[in-house]
């Protein structure tokens, strides 16, 4: 789906009811388990969300899905296929209020392209009068198939640098919904405030730490923050030109250099999120590994050899481990996937946590911390992991675990399951 100079956007072939009130629905997103937005099966699903704060009154927002997470059902004395399915959204002051301060249902449908993978983007105003921070609850729900999928999204109002002032579309004027492009994306940013001329692009190249176990109580050395290269970009009617990004790291743009908050693109590996290559392979092994076998892994001549060695070694045959290879690096995409901030998922505290321990029971979230158990929640057997947002310029997802020593055991568990 195109974006023209107005940022109008058309969807075609859906009825569509729109039910908008000042409402008295409470708040419940602090209690739903959202541990299914990490199910990598989940349907129906977001493939992406992004925000636009389009004006000072009004925040747009895309929603992206895939058809082929409906359940497309014969209508009663009709030949046909149809999805019916709605898009609700409820806009909140904070995870801890109450009621909710505006929200909308879109009710849709569609028979035209059933037993089609295809992707749609469908986007809505959410009214947002006043500066600062927003709790924007997303539903997306199946009504042939009565199952929903929530997804809560921070809403940012406010200083002309924050990231949902810009947004980021390709050189067919789609829209980005991931934080990463490949090296042949051109890349234009589109700013709310369509007065600015300029932007500021920083780019670091640094090549960040993988997570420290959850039970290492040390302390990681803080960043700089020093860009290896910037430039400027010109901007016409709001919309800068075609950019490409020659390079790997982050590429960061800001309206201005009072502060260091802005909009931050990401460029990995070209095939990220999966890993492919020998090179791919053997850096998420560093959770599993002593420091002597990782070492020895990095220095091998042939890195798919070294690889295929030790999977195997660990695994005893070549049926486990070829089982043990889809599991394990099925799980480094998903968590590249889910949990991706400034640096790969895989890396991150989250993301170690997925790969090793798997998927949640429980996922709670809060103003600034997600909490997730695996068993049974208040069983005193359950393990519970806090992840805290951390204060971070170049992105809204760094989640940093609150780490204790009584971790190591269930680590080592966990770990020696994969090696068994």
């Amino acid at each position: 789906m195109k974006i023209n100079k107005n940022h109008i956007f058309l969807l075609a072939g859906f009825a569509i009811l729109a039910t908008l009130a000042a409402c008295k629905m409470a708040n419940n997103i602090t209690y739903v388990n959202l541990a299914r937005i990490y199910q990598p099966d989940n349907k129906p699903s977001l493939t992406g969300i992004r925000v636009f704060n389009e004006s000072d009154s009004i925040s747009k927002v895309f929603v992206r899905y895939k058809l082929s997470d409906l359940r497309y059902k014969i209508p009663y004395g009709k030949s046909y296929h149809k999805a019916k399915y709605s898009i609700l959204y409820q806009l909140f002051t904070s995870y801890e209020s109450d009621v909710a301060i505006n929200h909308a249902v879109f009710n849709l449908s569609d028979s035209l392209y059933y037993h089609q993978d295809m992707a749609l983007v469908f986007d809505f105003d959410v009214p947002t009068s006043y500066s600062g921070n927003y709790l924007l609850e997303v539903t997306i729900n199946d009504l042939n198939n009565q199952s929903s999928t929530s997804y809560p999204i921070d809403l940012y109002k406010g200083p002309p640098n924050v990231a949902q002032n810009f947004l980021p579309v390709n050189g067919n004027g789609e829209i980005i919904f991931e934080d990463w492009i490949q090296s042949n994306t051109e890349l234009q940013v589109l700013c709310s405030d369509r007065n600015t001329k300029t932007l500021y692009l920083f780019h670091h190249d640094d090549n960040f730490n993988i997570a420290r176990p959850p039970f290492s109580l040390s302390t990681s050395a803080s960043y700089k923050y020093d860009a290896n290269h910037n430039f400027t970009v010109q901007l016409e009617d709001g919309a800068s030109e075609l950019i490409e990004l020659p390079g790997k790291g982050i590429y960061h743009f800001q309206a201005d250099t009072a502060n260091r908050f802005g909009l931050s693109i990401f460029r990995f590996d070209d095939d990220f999120p999966q890993v492919t290559e020998a090179e791919q392979l053997i850096p998420p092994l560093r959770y599993l590994t002593t420091t002597k076998e990782f070492n020895e892994l990095l220095s091998s001549e042939n890195k798919k050899q070294a690889v295929d060695i030790f999977w195997l070694e660990t695994a005893g045959n070549e049926e486990r481990a070829l089982e043990l290879i889809k599991n394990y690096y099925s799980r480094v995409e998903y968590a590249n996937k889910f949990f991706t901030s400034f640096k790969e998922g895989w890396k991150t505290d989250r993301g170690m946590t997925y790969i090793i321990f798997g998927l949640p029971q429980i996922v709670y979230r809060r103003d600034n911390i997600e909490t997730w158990t695996y068993g049974e929640q208040g069983n005193r057997i359950s393990l519970t992991f806090d992840f805290i947002k951390a204060v971070n310029p170049f992105t809204d997802e760094d989640f940093i675990l609150q780490r204790k020593g009584e971790y190591k055991s269930p680590w080592y568990v966990a770990v020696d399951y994969w090696r068994r």
